[in-house]
């Protein structure tokens, strides 16, 4: 296998190029990133699954044989989870009823639509050998004028038939446009999902209008579509120029850091010109003023419908010469035959009457009314509480609403730009106190979260933000214990590889799902409040009581967040804890988790190192050493920082399970210095661990002989332990 995009050799199949991050999957038969490959599967008695073509947010697409004609489809399969979702699932059988009514050549042709025992969907399609334009300009550049007209006046055609039909696509873009390479003649396009595509017709208004409107890709998107106005056809020839655009520039006509950014200047600012963009790549003024009628802000300015666009472009195309044109790669030589809807008709027009036409136009009616619902609900009021994700979540104003201690299920999905993931948003109301937030691992890949909230301060309300970045590709992210002000938890989600990986462009895998959930926490005693993670935010603590922290996820000593990054997010892995005992020597006396490591430096140890990594000589700057709490207490003596007091850093080393709780207590000489050595053992004790409460109690005895509670410690050794419960898992 070599690597179309960096030609690295890979020495075994992958789903991402390790060198350079492209996407794999599909290119082989076992390229796959469900639970293996699934040649030799059945679905519905009829087709027999060969390789898988991709995956997406909604499901996967496979190559399939129909194994009673012999004849190779295209099958996309809705996942059943998705298929609970009512909005997602009329907006799927969408698809199918809107295509299956197109019979055009350059439109993709559906032959039927089912429903599986597990609650998935599928609709079996025409099969394409071929790559979609999006996938060619990625890997092989920018088209050039004559290439680039010649795929216009083909998506044209198609429209043309759809907006006959009263269907606008709504969702014209590279990626929904597929070259497939004919032998001995000019590639054919093929346009694809019109999974949101519009009907002009009342009935078609009642199932679709409402979800539609909220669906679009801002580089494509017409002014009228980003302000949520009634579309017609013109609204799809907006598209097409802002395709065509990116065709022969290798860029949108309009970018920007945000999608919300991209919109706007759809809206206000006029489109730059081909010779503006791309110096190096002049086109034709013909060619130039087919695209700047296409991208007027008003519909009236543009073209009257897709006829008279394709009528312009037709005439650059021979004003150019029209030559012939390899853009695609050769279909692989396969014994098997491709269907075509005559075959199709002639084997199952009695099924296809029965199965798709009744069954779609009830579920996609019921999908639709369902879908309005939610829209109508959003619109005019809170919105419910979900445990599935629903897109589009990716603005504040459109993140899911969840609830309090519910696990939502979600999965990052195909990112709106090349350099940045799917971005998920939630959430939630909470009550003051502490929180735990957890969100399982995806195979191969590194999500992260940021969490966000208001909270009061002298000079005002400030926002505060704690980032969990500690686990790398395929581990899970945790933190517990964050100090919860009450009101509104804000939760980001996307695939981050900043801090953990060197920086390659996102790995989605739409297709795996994660589980978030929000929890509140016990507050029974002095627990861990995050963030304090940086010793400037480090929590402050009495010598009265011991306090209980969790631990982080497991990484090496020092971890990545020892980078000195101003300002920046950071980790959440590390603990620091400060006692503002100015006048006695302090001690930390830490337990780790049963079975578990901790690394704990002296905070004066690392303010120390912190300072020296800031000077010139700072790449030579040791980090401190750390002192290893593993099965057994550990007490450290400690220095006093520069802002009074003294305190530790406590870092999850290997074998620790993140959100496991350990004990700590900050002992001194005074006359009441050791009563949280002795709250400590009572902790200890109530959660059965004897051993380590005998131990913790002689370490103390023996580093403080001259206390006045000296005593105390040695009745508590001394004391039975026979009502001590049996110990914890």
């Amino acid at each position: 296998m070599i690597c179309p995009k960096c030609r690295k050799a890979l020495s075994e199949v992958e789903n991402f190029c390790p060198g350079c991050g492209d996407d794999l999957r599909g290119l082989t038969p076992l390229s796959d990133t469900l639970s293996g490959p699934w040649s030799g599967r059945v679905i519905d008695g009829r087709y027999l699954l060969l390789e898988k073509l991709g995956e997406g947010g909604m499901g996967s697409v496979f190559k399939v044989e129909h194994v009673r004609m012999g004849k190779v489809l295209a099958l996309k399969l809705l996942r059943p989870d998705i298929a609970l979702d009512k909005k997602l699932r009329a907006r799927f059988l969408q698809e199918a009823r809107v295509v299956s009514r197109l019979s055009h050549p350059n439109t993709i042709q559906v032959f039927d639509c089912g429903e599986l025992e597990d609650g998935s969907m599928y609709i079996a399609m025409e099969f394409l050998a071929g790559r979609d334009l999006a996938w060619l300009l990625r890997n092989r550049g920018p088209f050039g004028e004559e290439q680039a007209v010649t795929v216009g006046v083909q998506v044209l055609s198609s429209l043309s038939e759809a907006h006959e039909q009263g269907i606008v696509h709504r969702d014209i873009k590279p990626a929904n446009v597929m070259l497939v390479k004919r032998k001995e003649r000019d590639d054919l396009v093929k346009v694809l999902d019109f999974g949101i595509a519009k009907l002009n017709e009342a009935e078609g208004r009642k199932h679709i209008t409402g979800v539609a409107d909220l669906i679009g890709t801002p580089a494509y998107m017409s002014p009228e579509q980003a302000q949520w106005e009634k579309l017609d056809a013109r609204s799809d020839l907006y598209s097409v120029g802002a395709m065509l655009f990116e065709l022969v520039t290798g860029r949108g006509v309009f970018v920007g850091p945000t999608p919300m950014s991209v919109v706007t200047k759809h809206l206000n600012e006029p489109p730059p010109r081909v010779v503006d963009v791309a110096p190096g790549r002049p086109v034709s003024p013909a060619f130039e003023q087919v695209l700047r009628k296409a991208l007027g802000k008003n519909p009236e300015e543009r073209h009257v419908d897709a006829d008279q666009m394709r009528a312009a472009l037709e005439k650059v195309r021979r004003e150019l010469g029209a030559l012939a044109h390899d853009l695609t790669p050769l279909p692989e030589d396969s014994p098997l035959q491709m269907a075509s809807r005559q075959d199709f008709d002639r084997f199952e027009r009695k099924l296809r009457i029965r199965r798709v036409l009744a069954p779609m136009l009830a579920l996609a009616l019921l999908g639709g009314a369902a879908a309005g619902g939610v829209f109508y609900y959003r619109s005019r009021g809170q919105a419910p509480f979900l445990t599935a994700e629903q897109e589009p979540n990716d603005q504040p104003f459109e993140a899911n609403r969840i609830a309090l201690g519910k696990a939502v299920s979600g999965a990052i999905g195909p990112g709106k730009q090349a350099e940045r993931s799917d971005v998920d948003l939630y959430v939630l109301e909470a009550p003051p106190g502490p929180l735990s937030v957890e969100l399982t691992a995806v195979a191969n890949l590194n999500l992260s979260v940021l969490l966000s909230w208001h909270e009061a301060g002298e000079g005002g309300e400030r926002r505060r933000t704690l980032f969990l970045d500690d686990g790398g590709p395929g581990l899970p992210e945790r933190v517990d214990g964050l100090s919860f002000p009450g009101g509104e938890l804000r939760v980001h989600v996307e695939e981050q590889s900043h801090f953990t990986e060197p920086i390659r462009p996102p790995l989605e895998k739409s297709a795996l799902e994660y589980r978030l959930t929000v929890a509140a926490l016990p507050a029974e005693g002095v627990v861990e409040r995050e963030p304090n993670d940086l010793l400037e935010e480090a929590q402050r603590v009495s010598v009265e009581k011991s306090l209980t922290g969790f631990a982080g996820a497991p990484m090496g000593y020092p971890p990545p967040d020892a980078r000195v990054r101003p300002a920046a997010p950071y980790l959440s892995a590390a603990d620091f804890f400060v006692v503002g005992e100015e006048t006695e020597q302090v001690h930390a006396l830490v337990v780790p988790p049963p079975g578990g490591k901790l690394w704990v430096v002296d905070a004066f140890q690392w303010e120390t190192w912190e300072r020296k990594r800031s000077s010139p000589e700072g790449a030579k700057a040791t980090p401190p050493e750390p002192v290893p709490a593993e099965e057994r207490p550990r007490l450290l003596r400690l220095l006093p920082i520069s802002k009074g007091g003294a305190g530790v850093r406590v870092q999850a080393g290997e074998r620790t399970v993140a959100g496991a709780r350990y004990h700590l207590a900050f002992l001194t000489s005074g006359s009441n210095g050791l009563a949280p050595a002795i709250d400590l053992a009572k902790k200890l004790k109530e959660e059965g661990r004897l051993e380590e409460r005998q131990a913790a109690l002689e370490l103390v005895a023996k580093s403080f002989p001259t206390s006045p509670q000296l005593e105390e410690i040695r009745l508590a050794l001394t004391a039975p332990a026979k009502d001590a419960p049996p110990p914890q898992p």
